[in-house]
């Protein structure tokens, strides 16, 4: 025998509802995942924790030869990990020159994520990209 279709039970109105509630939630932790600074912060943390850095350099960016290597020059930034990880944007990136520190509230989320992948590409390849209009 078969149910009736036009009347859903208790059981399935809480199943369908809960399958919605599972759905909403993950579509929401993607989406933090993808756009929160809190995350791209975090990302950037472990891609630089990971790294193995060969210069050193003070918290102004400038090479140094007296502390643990701690800096790398990516072209488009001299990125300076530490306490307080921080990066020196050069002019060649379209935009002008300035110190950014990455601390919440401080940078905004797309100079976090083209750090880290800049970052990234330089662990992979060796090599950083080259200085030029970036997009």
């Amino acid at each position: 025998m078969q149910g009736n279709e036009a009347t859903p039970t208790v059981t399935q109105g809480l199943l369908r509802l809960g399958t919605l509630f599972v759905i909403v939630a993950a579509c929401g932790f993607f989406f933090w995942d993808m756009f929160s600074e809190t995350a791209a912060l975090n990302r950037l943390a472990t891609t630089a924790r990971s790294y193995h850095y060969t210069e050193s350099c003070d918290a102004e960016g400038n090479l140094v030869s007296a502390k643990p290597a701690n800096c790398i020059d990516l072209n488009h930034y001299v990125f300076v990990y530490g306490p307080v990880m921080k990066a020196m944007r050069r002019d060649c990136t379209g935009k002008p020159a300035a110190m950014l520190s990455f601390e919440k509230g401080k940078v905004a989320t797309t100079e976090i994520n083209l750090v880290e992948k800049m970052l990234q590409f330089r662990a992979q390849n060796g090599a950083s990209s080259p200085c030029g209009s970036h997009r």
